[in-house]
């Protein structure tokens, strides 16, 4: 607030947060997946791009997704012992 003199953009007003919270949404695990698998080439054509990203969705197995469970659980109790401060989550 004091670096922008109060003019600050946002919906319903200011809310603190941390500068680097930990990541805990599940889709963001599988974004690297996905994005790996729909631009491994770039797609000519939109259609080709919708397909592609049908056939990705349509490849994740239920143990990819068991995989991002185990890993948000983790994250989670992470959160937990260092009640919500900023934690290295690979060491």
């Amino acid at each position: 607030m004091e670096t922008f003199h109060n003019q600050v953009i946002g919906d319903g007003g200011f809310v603190e947060w941390l500068p680097r919270s930990p990541d805990l949404t599940p889709l963001d695990f599988l974004w690297g997946y996905s994005k790996g698998q729909v631009y491994a080439t770039p797609p000519p054509t939109l259609q080709d791009l919708r397909r592609r990203i049908t056939d990705t969705c349509a490849s994740v197995t239920p143990a990819m997704l068991h995989n991002v469970q185990r890993e948000i659980q983790t994250r989670v109790q992470m959160c937990i012992v260092t009640n919500g401060e900023h934690f290295e989550q690979y060491k």
